[in-house]
Parts: C-alpha cells; sequence; structure tokens
C-alpha cells in the first residue's frame, strides 16, 4: 500500500512535538510540479524558495501547511485549515513554517525526480 502519511519530530520553543505530513494530492502535487518547472534553482533546492514570488510562496506554504498536523495532548489537530491558522502557535514562527513546507515538499516528491533534490536532506521520520 502506498504510505501517504509521515510523521516526524522536530524542536518548536525548545521542545520537541510531533508534526504528521499528508502528501499532497494529485491536482496539488501537478500545481507544485509545474510552480518548479518555472523557478530557476541555483546549485541547491533551497534557492527555489528564494526565488518564488511572494503570492507564490504564499500559495505554496498554506497548501503544505494545510497537509500538516501537530500531535497535542487532545490529538492531532491541522496546522492551517481552508487558509486560516487552526494552530495559532505558528503563525509567528517563521523557521517551523519553512521546515514543515520543505518537508511537505519532498515528501510529496520523493521519488519522482529519482536523484531526489540536491542541498537538503529532508527530516528522517520517526514512525
Amino acid at each position: 500500500m502506498r504510505e501517504i502519511m509521515k510523521t516526524m519530530t522536530i524542536p518548536v520553543d525548545g521542545k520537541k512535538l510531533d508534526f504528521r505530513l499528508t502528501k499532497l494530492d494529485a491536482f496539488s502535487g501537478a500545481s507544485l510540479l509545474r510552480m518548479l518547472s518555472q523557478a530557476s534553482f541555483g546549485d541547491d533546492f533551497l534557492s527555489f524558495f528564494s526565488d518564488l514570488p511572494d503570492e507564490d510562496m504564499r500559495r505554496l506554504m498554506t497548501v503544505c501547511l494545510e497537509h500538516c498536523e501537530v500531535l497535542l495532548p487532545a490529538g492531532w489537530n491541522p496546522v492551517m485549515t481552508r487558509g486560516e491558522w487552526s494552530w495559532i502557535e505558528l503563525e509567528y514562527d517563521v523557521a517551523t513554517c519553512m521546515k514543515l513546507t520543505i518537508e511537505e515538499v519532498l515528501w510529496t516528491l520523493e521519488g519522482f525526480f529519482g536523484g531526489g533534490a540536491s542541498g537538503y536532506q529532508p527530516a528522517t521520520p520517526d514512525s
């Protein structure tokens, strides 16, 4: 069976939190591929993010963060829902949001390019 979810642990405000990522659906993944094909890459994958126009970056981050959940004491909670923050604690946490966005992009496109994206190693899933 195809794996479409992975769990990873990343630090947020000094605490390790579990996040669950779900691969983008086919339409969102195709949109991501189209965005990637229009971007110019330097020597590494991360240069893609620095070259994106603000509108595209906002759209990409929103789509990716809508596919991320955080494990809270009450259970899994979405990070974003319909473009709005579901877990308000991340609204001003640029580093965590970028980390989740990058992980979501790499997780969705894993295996698509064969050799993978150079210059960035995705986090190892915890489960």
